[in-house]
């Protein structure tokens, strides 16, 4: 009986609840715009409530989740009112379905609700106005075009907090100018940001409306805007869109502007086997960023062509530079540096430009070829010379034992030659490892190295040859041209050179 009255008691007090059981559903925003952020909340009032399981709406994934809860007594009954709410990110209008909501065991389904999303538009007459310029309309791929973008502020409006986010340049690369300009346009203070933009591609490119987000603040009913405590509401404001209409370069050309060029070298005569520097410069105006690193081709020649260099400045809206390559090419023969050519769309005449340098020529002493040349001076001198002796009329006689005397001499100058030169090359091959022995092993070479650039051009013509070296000419070449301060592991290079050499023995 007890236990059956308090059933009783227990059903008649949950009864309004029961009876008050609803649920509603809203969005702070129903119309915004692309990227905006929406807050979609369902409350449910009743005893035992059970929200859906919500990880994305229309395709939008959550961001950010809340609960909220709230409890009343209304004349003695008991009002319990729980309300969750999503956040997410738009980027089309959609339909937020409906959703099942558990409230005291019976399902209540919420209704639909639909999003829209819409173009920004600028609003060219508000208090505060962001506008977006180009200096020009039709450019080429590679042309530079000067970017403002203005914020316009009619007086005696303040402003709180002001955060103009970067526009969005797709296919363009972008160099921004340092500082803003403040002026005066109308009954509008200014504030201009400017950049420089060279298009990538061709065709009709866009680019999008730029968002400023202005916080004021926020007025409330029998206060001072200036009270203590007032909060800051925060609005965005759109600027126009803007289009480019550019032009591809003809023969896949990459640079425009212009550009001169121009190579030299620090020697034009060298030892065998010892480093020469060739700097090539690229001066002009236009994209020279776009300016590819050279390559150089010499046969025989070892040649290291390090990372360009480019600076860059401003003048008068044009953008400047100087493009520099340094090569360093090992050779032990002598060998001319060919012309090096740049093509480009030169902007004043509207015609595809190369310009050249001139070939160099490079004397390499005591290399293979100068060995050569000397060998082949000699014989010409001995030829001379055999020519130059008078002949004799000999008789039969004299020239029968001359003859038997020429057979005999022939064959013992042969045998003699043959001796000499076999005595020759062992000479030679003990001299070589005589050489070996008394010239200074690479070790002690390494150990003796005081600076990266000794270094450097000591590793050099071992290029390619093991992983270990090439890794320490990068290290060598980046702590030289680009201001690094890596340590080359010395110890490892000398073990590296010793295996080397024991593998030759081995083999």
């Amino acid at each position: 009986m007890k236990r059956q009255l308090l059933g009783k008691i227990i059903l008649l007090l949950s009864l309004p609840l029961m009876l008050l059981a609803t649920v509603k559903v809203e969005v702070d925003n129903s119309v915004v715009y692309k990227g905006d952020s929406v807050t979609y909340t369902i409350s449910a009032t009743g005893g035992d409530i059970e929200f859906p399981s919500i990880r994305e709406i229309a395709g939008n994934a959550i961001t950010a989740t809340r609960n909220a809860s709230n409890i009343r007594i209304i004349n003695g009954d008991f009002q319990k009112t729980v309300a969750k709410s999503f956040t997410f990110s738009v980027n089309e209008s959609f339909e937020i379905p409906s959703y099942p909501v558990l409230i005291d065991g019976v399902a209540e389904k919420t209704e639909p609700l639909a999003v829209k999303v819409v173009k920004p538009t600028q609003s060219k007459n508000s208090p505060v106005v962001l506008e977006m310029k180009l200096s020009k309309r039709d450019v080429h791929v590679g042309e530079v075009v000067r970017f403002d973008m203005t914020f316009k502020k009619k007086p005696n409006i303040p402003i709180y907090k002001l955060d103009i986010e970067d526009p969005k340049f797709e296919d363009f690369w972008v160099k921004k100018l340092d500082g803003v300009r403040e002026g005066v346009d109308g009954e509008y203070s200014t504030q201009t940001y400017s950049y420089l933009l060279f298009a990538q591609r061709s065709g009709t490119l866009e680019i999008p409306a730029a968002i400023a987000n202005v916080g004021q603040l926020q007025q409330q009913r029998g206060r001072s805007v200036y009270a203590f405590g007032q909060k800051i509401r925060t609005t965005k404001i759109y600027s126009n869109t803007l289009e480019l209409t550019v032009s591809a370069l003809p023969n896949n050309l990459e640079l425009y502007g212009q550009f001169s060029i121009s190579a030299s070298v620090d020697k034009k005569e060298v030892l065998a086997n010892k480093p020469l520097n060739l700097t090539i410069k690229v001066e002009g105006i236009g994209n020279i960023d776009d300016v590819q690193k050279f390559t150089l081709d010499i046969p025989g020649a070892v040649v290291y062509a390090n990372e360009p260099t480019i600076k860059s400045y401003i003048d008068a809206d044009e953008y400047k530079g100087v493009f520099e390559q340094k090569i360093v090419i090992i050779a032990d023969r002598s060998y001319s540096i060919p012309a090096m050519q740049l093509h480009y769309f030169d902007a004043k005449t509207q015609k595809e430009m190369m310009v050249s340098t001139a070939p160099i020529q490079v004397e390499v002493k005591g290399g293979s070829v100068a060995v050569a040349q000397n060998t082949k001076s000699s014989a010409g001198k001995l030829e001379s010379a055999v020519a130059s002796t008078p002949k004799v009329k000999k008789t039969s006689k004299e020239e029968s034992t001359n003859s038997y005397i020429e057979l005999l001499l022939a064959g013992l100058v042969g045998f003699g030659i043959g001796a000499l030169f076999s005595w020759l090359m062992m000479k030679n091959s003990q001299e070589k490892k005589l050489k070996k022995k008394v010239e200074m092993p690479i070790a002690d070479k390494i150990k003796k190295s005081t600076n990266d650039k000794a270094l450097f051009e000591l590793l050099l013509p071992y290029k390619n040859e093991s992983m270990v070296i090439d890794g320490a000419l990068m290290q060598l070449e980046e702590n030289l041209y680009k201001g690094s301060s890596h340590k080359v592991n010395k110890k490892l290079l000398i073990e590296d050179f010793m295996n080397a050499e024991e593998e030759v023995i081995l083999t």
